[in-house]
C-alpha cells in the first residue's frame, strides 16, 4: 500500500475513532421531580449514551412507560427518537399523579429494528419532566433487521457507495469529477454504515456520530479518488 494512501486513511478515521469511541457520558435518564419506569425498569438506572446497554424488546412487543409524581401531573407525552428526529406516540391527559402508556413496537418495527431512544414527558401545575431510554428491537433471527426498510435500506446504501468508490479509485486521473464522486459515493458509505450499526444494535444515531461516520465516508471517498486502489501505485511501477 502506498505511503501517502496510508497515512491518509488513519488521518481520516482518527477523529471519527475519537467521535465513536470517546463518547461522553449520557445524561441522567430522569429529568424532574418525577419517577419513571420503562418496562418495568426504573429508568434512573438506565443509560442512553450511543454505546450504552438497551433494554432488549420483542418487535412484536408493547413497551409500558409509567411517569409518577408527588404533585397531581396534567399531561403525559411519549414520543420514539431515532438520530435527533422525534415520532408522537402518545399525547393524552393526566388525571393524578401517575401517567401511563404504552409504545406499541410492532407498529414500528416495519421501518427498522435495532436501538431505538423512548422520550416520556409529563407536566403538571409549575413543573415538568423527562425521562429517555434506548431499546433494542429485536427478532428470533439476528438477520430479520434486514427485512425492514431501514436495514433494506442502509444495506443498499452502502453497497451502492463502496461499489462506487472502488470504481471510481479504479479511474483515478481519468475524470475530472473523480474527487467530487468519491466524496458523494462517500457520503452513501458513510450513512449507509451508520443505519446497518444502528439497525444491528452496535451504536445509537446521535447527532455526533452519525455526523462523523457519514464524514468518514465522505473522507475515504475523497482518499479513493484522489490516490487509487492500494498497491495500485505500486503496481504500476513495477
Amino acid at each position: 500500500m502506498p505511503r501517502r494512501f496510508a497515512i491518509a486513511l488513519v488521518a481520516l478515521f482518527v477523529p471519527v475513532l475519537g467521535a465513536v469511541v470517546d463518547v461522553p457520558e449520557a445524561s441522567a435518564s430522569v429529568v424532574g421531580p418525577c419517577a419513571a419506569e420503562f418496562a418495568g425498569q426504573n429508568a434512573s438506572d438506565l443509560r442512553t449514551g450511543p454505546l450504552d446497554d438497551a433494554l432488549v424488546v420483542d418487535r412484536n412487543s408493547l413497551v409500558s412507560v409509567v411517569m409518577t409524581s408527588e404533585r397531581p401531573l396534567a399531561r403525559l407525552r411519549v414520543e420514539l427518537e431515532f438520530a435527533g428526529v422525534s415520532w408522537k406516540v402518545h399525547d393524552r391527559p393526566v388525571n393524578g399523579t401517575r401517567g401511563v402508556s404504552e409504545v406499541p413496537v410492532e407498529d414500528y418495527s416495519i421501518y427498522g429494528m435495532g436501538l431505538w431512544k423512548i422520550v416520556a414527558s409529563a407536566e403538571g401545575a409549575g413543573f415538568t419532566c423527562e425521562a429517555t431510554t434506548l431499546i433494542s428491537v429485536e427478532d428470533d433471527h439476528p438477520l430479520d433487521a434486514l427485512a425492514t426498510i431501514s436495514g433494506l435500506g442502509g444495506l443498499g446504501l452502502a453497497l451502492i457507495g463502496l461499489l462506487g468508490v472502488f470504481a471510481v479509485a479504479a479511474r483515478i486521473g481519468r475524470s475530472r469529477a473523480a474527487p467530487f464522486s468519491g466524496v458523494l459515493l462517500g457520503l452513501l458509505l458513510g450513512a449507509g454504515v451508520g443505519v446497518l450499526l444502528q439497525q444491528f444494535s452496535v451504536v445509537y444515531p446521535t447527532f455526533g456520530v452519525a455526523g462523523a461516520l457519514v464524514a468518514a465516508g465522505a473522507a475515504l471517498g475523497l482518499a479513493f479518488s484522489l490516490f487509487g486502489l492500494p498497491g495500485r501505485e505500486s503496481d504500476a511501477q513495477s
